[in-house]
């Protein structure tokens, strides 16, 4: 299949035989004596050349993979290469076999002979495979595999995930200890690795297929992963490492046992120390006792508990996946670790130990921060005529981030205001364009920390995030950014929690109407009954499912903006508003360019919010459990639908931003 990856030189094998197996695979006979060792499971250890070699473990079978150099196939070619081999050569169906990296006990909590100690114990009790998901951490705090990928892990990774879930795949659900797995540490049966390579095989071929037509879940597939570690790292093996989980879902459904890895609190102890280790481990098994019973108690107690670990993740991810000048573990017997360096058992050969130092290192004096006057913190100081042409707009965009289209129609409505109040204020996404003026910023918490003490300090930065302990952007770099310059906040509520993490300074600057907003021209006939536009979650997933079963002809756009969104806003007699949190703020940014527009909106929400009242009649409002019924009236009553786009038209052009701007710049003078 000829993939942009292959096109590029990349080797993939998907769909297809591998045309010639390399030489030097062991043989039956090899394999036979190996799997008499140990209860009948070969798990594997690759090396590329002989140095590595020596470093194996004795309960290993070498794998030399030589003829497997490129980055982008990475396990999965491998797995492949062996299944084949192991068809052609005839070994036994009930023989586990399996491929552990060289990182095995680096990321683990567990010697590799454990690892087939225990794959051991599993067969011998009738089980299918032995899983192992050595970041128990994430197991902790994220729902599932998929939800870390979209929370920080590996941006631009959604696209992927919805065209997985348009395939029928239950990729939404949180997963437990028996399908969240990162790694592809694991080992099984003939049976097991039959269906694996067909599950993953018929939902890569639908990604190679969206690849080759240039869609934005193949883009993203055949693009950067966006890893911290590896700039050069490519989507696909983060996908397929991913896929695992998908398929022990449905090879319990059909039948196989599968066993997997439970880690105890020591383990998270070693890991994290006692603290943190003793709270992921609380959340590990919360979790996972949920998951057992559906207790809506148990949930709000692990929800809750995560939400400060999600907005630091940083906390988890370098402890459970180490880079790789990390030490590793020192083993001793089945589970029981020691920490790197410690001194052996009795009787063992002692490890070197690290020179012990009991004076403390220099540490060097911090630079100095000159706090900035008060009034430099003022937004637009010295009023209208100062600023009326002394500023760009600056919508920071990072490289293939398109999130960043997010900002368009807001900073559009601000220029239109500086347009109509006889001023000017264009639109740059390149900071080399500001052309002397001072930037008013949308997207503050994308800005790079090597950047932000380059700007001018009259910079304005306009907060569109939700203050919100559950948000992840606001973090400790982005509010010191807040704390540095200017700030204007698009909603009064906001202001005061940003006042309360120390961001006294912040004014107010509500998304308003400019005419620049209306226009989307409206399709004759409407064949697209609710459109949704945003990220997905379980609780979103729940409504447009439900609607969708029932007839209703749902689409769900994401990471689409400018006129092909426009085009699907067009043909929608309804766009529903879901907040990604059930604690979410009313999504002005969103609505407004809808109201703009005369469209027909459904939000979730209490009619009683402050945020609301502004547009009361001009928006159908539902609590979360009645959207559903609502929006099944709403599609049989278009003459309601009409009176409310109508209502809330008239609603946002009483909102004139250049009124509000101007008020800002009075307070500024």
């Amino acid at each position: 299949m000829q993939t942009a990856a292959l096109r590029k030189g990349h080797t993939l094998t998907i769909n297809q035989p591998i045309s010639s197996l390399p030489a030097g695979l062991p043989d039956l006979a090899l394999l036979t004596e190996k799997a008499a060792g140990t209860g009948s499971v070969i798990v594997y250890q690759p090396y590329l050349d002989l140095s590595q070699r020596s470093q194996l473990d004795a309960a290993a079978m070498p794998l030399d993979i030589s003829f497997n150099t490129q980055a982008t196939t990475r396990e999965y070619e491998l797995f492949l290469t062996l299944h084949q081999h192991h068809e052609a050569i005839g070994l036994g169906d009930d023989v586990f076999w399996g491929l552990l990296s060289s990182k095995f006990e680096m990321k683990s909590v567990t010697s590799f002979p454990s690892f087939v100690t225990e794959a051991e114990k599993a067969r011998a009790e009738g089980a299918d495979a032995y899983l192992y998901n050595p970041l128990i951490g994430h197991a902790a705090i994220y729902s599932n595999v998929w939800e870390h990928s979209l929370l920080g892990g590996h941006p631009g990774m959604e696209p992927i995930f919805l065209h997985i879930q348009e395939l029928g795949y239950p990729i939404a659900p949180p997963q437990d200890k028996t399908a969240f797995m990162f790694c592809n540490y694991f080992c099984g049966n003939r049976k097991f690795w039959s269906g694996y390579f067909a599950f993953c095989e018929r939902i890569l071929e639908s990604l190679e297929n969206q690849a080759r037509a240039g869609t934005a879940a193949g883009a993203a597939y055949a693009g950067s992963a966006h890893y911290s570690r590896d700039a050069n790292a490519q989507m696909r093996p983060f996908v397929i490492e991913r896929l695992l989980g998908l398929y022990v879902q449905q090879a319990i459904a059909s039948g196989l046992k599968i066993a997997a890895f439970v880690p105890t609190v020591a383990d998270f102890e070693w890991k994290f120390g006692v603290r943190l280790g003793r709270m992921l481990h609380g959340l590990f098994a919360a979790k996972e006792a949920f998951l057992r019973s559906r207790d809506e108690a148990l949930l709000t107690s692990w929800q809750q508990g995560r939400q400060p670990l999600i907005k630091q993740p940083h906390l988890i991810w370098g402890a459970d996946d180490p880079p790789g000048w990390m030490p590793r573990g020192q083993f001793i017997g089945g589970r029981e670790l020691m920490r790197a360096y410690a001194q052996q058992a009795s009787g063992a050969s002692p490890i070197p130990r690290q020179p012990v130092h009991t004076e403390r290192p220099a540490i060097p004096a911090a630079p100095k921060i000159e706090q900035p006057l008060r009034n430099l913190l003022q937004p637009f100081a010295g009023g209208w005529q100062a600023h009326r042409d002394r500023h760009c707009i600056w919508i920071v965009t990072p490289d293939n981030y398109n999130h960043s289209h997010a900002f368009d129609e807001v900073a559009l409505g601000l220029q239109g205001a500086f347009e109509e109040l006889g001023g000017s204020a264009p639109i740059t996404r390149d900071m080399n364009a500001f052309a002397g003026r001072t930037p008013i910023i949308y997207g503050g918490n994308l800005l790079p920390a090597e950047i932000v003490s380059h700007l001018p300090k009259d910079s304005v930065v306009i907060n569109l995030e939700q203050v919100s302990e559950e948000s992840i952007w606001i973090n400790s770099r982005y509010t010191s950014i807040l704390k540095s310059f200017p700030v204007l906040d698009y909603s009064p509520r906001n202001r005061e929690n940003l006042a309360a993490k120390g961001i006294d300074h912040a004014g107010v600057l509500e998304i308003g109407y400019s005419r620049c907003l209306s226009q989307i021209q409206h399709a004759a006939v409407k064949d697209i009954d609710v459109l949704f536009y945003g990220s997905m979650n379980e609780r979103r997933h729940h409504i447009l499912k439900t609607l969708k079963d029932g007839g209703l002809e749902v689409a769900h756009l994401f990471n689409i903006y400018g006129a092909e969104r426009d085009a699907a806003i067009a043909r929608a007699k309804i766009v529903i508003n879901i907040h990604h949190y059930a604690s979410g703020v009313f999504e002005i940014v969103r609505i407004s360019y809808l109201l703009a527009n005369r469209v027909c909106v459904l939000t979730e929400g209490d009619i009683r919010d402050p945020d609301l009242q502004p547009f009361i009649g001009g928006l159908a409002i539902e609590p979360y459990d009645d959207m559903i019924e609502r929006c099944y009236k709403l599609i049989a009553d278009a003459d309601e639908r009409d009176a409310i786009a109508a209502k809330g038209l008239a609603a946002m052009q009483s909102r004139s931003q250049a009124d509000m701007l101007m008020s800002v710049m009075r307070a500024g003078a």
